[in-house]
């Protein structure tokens, strides 16, 4: 039989996030921003968020506006 090959991932440090830290300084959270707007732009006008995502500034903010766009994507859809 095969033998099943473990991958141990570390914790990811709680310094990983910071929630009044300049989304200036995380490119990353910065290009999910600019996906997620993409995407939200693809929604029925009424699910949008309003959100001008020039407006987010900290990696609190980003991580806020991501949740509400993920929820509304998860949500069952109208009949």
């Amino acid at each position: 039989m095969a033998e099943h090959l473990v991958i141990r991932v570390p914790k990811t440090p709680r310094s990983s996030f910071n929630p009044h830290r300049a989304l200036s300084k995380n490119v990353l959270l910065q290009n999910q921003v600019m996906h997620f707007a993409h995407v939200e732009q693809k929604l029925p006008p009424e699910e949008r968020t309003g959100i001008d995502v020039a407006s987010i500034q900290t990696e609190g903010q980003a991580a806020e506006y991501i949740r509400r766009i993920t929820q509304k994507l998860h949500m069952p859809a109208k009949s």
